[in-house]
């Protein structure tokens, strides 16, 4: 590492106000008239990102909001929303972004767990007891107020947990932890001023405001944000107008880019990243055929705030995530919380600076697991060499015939089946009394449900051992799926009156 490198990465990992930083940074290494942002109202530059911070600090601090208010953000991605997180954090204040898509009761639910002292929205979304704030005010203040003094632990933004096990939970990140991912995974992804990356995954999750928002900014990389949740075609036709070199997306995103006629676009990217949930083997030697070694899977948790465990250009292992990036450490235990040999597998537990644990409410004092271990949740595998092979989680373990079953193994075989676009196993109990295994199982659309069924249960059969393999067959238009791509296990497991 140069001389002005190391000099670079230890100003990103000071303490301090993190838009004050990040501003720094642009400053001194002449990023300010370079493209900061593309969105669907135009381009702006590094100087205007920040100039636009410091307009909705201003339109805040008129409000009388400042250090340790909560200020909710219901907006679709684009610039005012980087606005509108930026000017918080300048002035203090904690952004809690919320998804603007949900239904309407989702909306109020998020809002009331958020408890804001104001609510940045496009229109009212009803029931919030918390000041109103249209993005346009924020657009229109002048003065800009001094930076809020932050040390690397003052709370800076907090991001709702996915509510796949139960209520959603807020995780309360700080204004240094930006700076830990980008010594761990913005080590990895690399991202330069000539890069201009997108993310399918969006600001109002821990995932998509990393990629979008603190790794591009720490490096000088222009970042595409669009207004509506992309589909592949447009990922795809973003790729390709926009000149994407760096690409976020999780497995099942990727799945469907996989089977487009134009997925040929997605050999012009320099890095492909990975995230949300196992990627599934067959979907992986599949996406190696066109990228190769830009294919990067990576691992995180809206608790850890960004990736924990990703691979490496070149240094890669079939079938694993890679491994654990520092300054974070990992380790595998058993029932009783020992550690357990490499090869064996167990529960996935995490220690790092950046950790925040999941509160009920936005008004709970924001809680950190220090240095404490933090179980994810995951069932995982390590092996001598320090490669972490992901199983699924802890909780979607079935059990037939007395025997754990981690559902993605099956699901790997059936998705290898050229005519299977996605699946999920789940245990379900017979007339008989007896559990078996039933698949639930999405197909192309020139599929033979019949025969796919025939050859999905014959190989099965073939390949799996007993108590893996399904006893029948549904077929579905598409499985239930959370926003990020995770599959709802619960609902699956209703679907089969488990």
């Amino acid at each position: 590492m140069s001389v002005n490198e190391h000099a670079l990465r230890e100003k990103r990992g000071r303490g301090g106000n993190l838009v004050e930083q990040l501003a720094g940074l642009a400053r001194e290494h002449g990023w300010l008239d370079r493209p900061a942002y593309h969105d669907d109202g135009g381009t702006y530059r590094f100087a205007d990102v920040y100039e636009g911070a410091g307009r909705a600090a201003a339109a805040y601090a008129a409000r009388g909001l400042g250090a340790g208010s909560r200020i909710a953000l219901v907006l679709p991605d684009g610039i005012d929303a980087v606005w509108a997180l930026l000017g918080a954090l300048r002035i203090g204040a904690v952004a809690v972004p919320v998804n603007s898509t949900v239904h309407p009761d989702e909306l109020r639910r998020a809002i009331v767990i958020a408890a804001p002292d104001a609510v940045v929205c496009e229109e009212d979304p009803g029931g919030a007891a918390a000041e109103l704030i249209a993005p346009e005010e924020l657009r229109a203040a002048a003065a800009h107020p001094p930076y809020a003094p932050a040390t690397a632990d003052t709370p800076a933004y907090a991001v709702f947990t996915s509510g796949t096990t139960g209520d959603p939970k807020l995780c309360f990140h700080a204004h240094g932890d930006p700076g830990v991912y980008e010594r761990a995974i913005g080590a990895v992804v690399g991202i330069t001023p000539r890069d201009v990356t997108f993310s399918v995954s969006r600001l109002h999750f821990a995932y998509g405001l990393g990629n979008s928002v603190f790794l591009p900014l720490h490096r000088g990389g222009t970042t595409v944000l669009s207004r509506a949740r992309a589909t592949e075609d447009d990922a795809l036709r973003i790729i390709e107008d926009r000149g994407v070199t760096v690409f976020y997306g999780q497995p099942s995103f990727y799945a469907r880019l996989a089977r487009h006629p134009d997925h040929a676009s997605l050999a012009r990217l320099r890095l492909a990243v990975v995230a949300g949930e196992v990627l599934p083997a067959p979907l992986e030697a599949r996406l190696r055929q066109v990228l190769g070694e830009r294919l990067l899977n990576v691992f995180g948790t809206t608790e850890i705030g960004h990736a924990v465990v990703a691979g490496a250009i070149g240094h890669r292992r079939d079938r694993t995530v890679g491994r654990v990036l520092p300054p974070y450490r990992l380790r595998i235990v058993d029932e009783v919380g020992a550690e357990v040999p490499p090869g064996v597998p167990g529960a996935l537990e995490v220690a790092g600076p950046s950790i925040a644990l999941g509160v009920a409410r936005g008004g709970d004092p924001p809680a950190r697991a220090g240095q404490s271990w933090y179980a994810t949740g995951d069932a995982a595998t390590v092996d001598e060499d320090g490669y972490v092979r992901l199983h699924g989680r802890l909780d979607d373990v079935e059990i037939v015939g007395g025997q754990n079953v981690h559902p993605a193994e099956t699901e790997d075989f059936l998705m290898r089946h050229p005519g299977v676009r996605e699946a999920a196993v789940c245990s379900t109990r017979r007339e008989t009394g007896v559990t078996t295994l039933r698949a639930f199982v999405a197909l192309d659309d020139d599929a033979s449900p019949e025969e796919v069924r025939a050859e999905l249960l014959a190989g099965a059969r073939a390949a799996l051992t007993w108590y893996k393999v399904p006893e029948d067959v549904v077929f579905v238009a598409e499985l239930p799926r959370t926003p990020t791509g995770k599959l709802r296990r619960r609902e699956i497991r209703a679907m089969a009156g488990g």
